[in-house]
């Protein structure tokens, strides 16, 4: 039996479709794979990091938590929060994520604002960086195995009852939401 050529055309067409077909579904579900693959290592070390925190915060100590107005330098008339970090453990800290929260009368959270203490206190997660590795000038802060950090971070975003309070200090006002009370949390650590 002799096969057409119109037929023999159709069927190599069609086996090149179906082939080719194959081949970018193989291509493209090994993509999703390596996709995947990096989005599960991404949940892995977040989770590593906030099992980390839980573990190795008792280490933590913060101490001098305070929120005020800065009046000398760069920061001058911008509200910022700044502490000290106390690392009693014996581990290097390399990376830390911290949450420190305004709260009311009740305890309740007014604002929060969360931040990596090592960074330069004008770098913070609202400010977009772009990194160069040969003009990088700011090398990674480490807090070492009994050693501490002195921190500053301006507030962005800073709700303006809490900006008042911190502007009028001294003049506490009795309506004020904010009773100069904070509290901090430790979200990430890193070694």
């Amino acid at each position: 039996m002799i096969i057409k050529k119109k037929s023999l055309i159709v069927a190599l067409v069609s086996s090149f479709v179906i082939a080719l077909v194959l081949v970018l579904t193989l291509v493209g579900y090994v993509i999703y794979l390596e996709i995947h693959e990096r989005n599960v290592q991404h949940a892995y070390q977040e989770l590593l990091a906030k099992v980390n925190a839980r573990v190795y915060a008792r280490y933590l100590e913060i101490s001098r938590l305070a929120a005020r107005i800065d009046n000398a330098g760069p920061l001058k008339g911008n509200p910022v929060v700044e502490g000290l970090i106390k690392n009693a453990g014996t581990r290097n800290v390399t990376d830390l994520m911290l949450k420190i929260k305004f709260l009311d009368r009740n305890g309740a959270t007014i604002y929060e604002t969360a931040f990596a203490p090592q960074e330069p206190p004008l770098g913070g997660i609202d400010f977009s960086q772009v990194s160069i590795p040969y003009f990088n000038s700011a090398p990674r802060v480490i807090i070492s195995a009994g050693g501490s950090l002195a921190f500053k971070r301006v507030l962005s975003n800073c709700p303006p009852e809490i900006l008042s309070a911190l502007r009028d200090r001294k003049n506490l006002r009795k309506d004020s939401r904010w009773t100069n009370a904070l509290a901090y949390e430790i979200l990430a650590v890193d070694f």
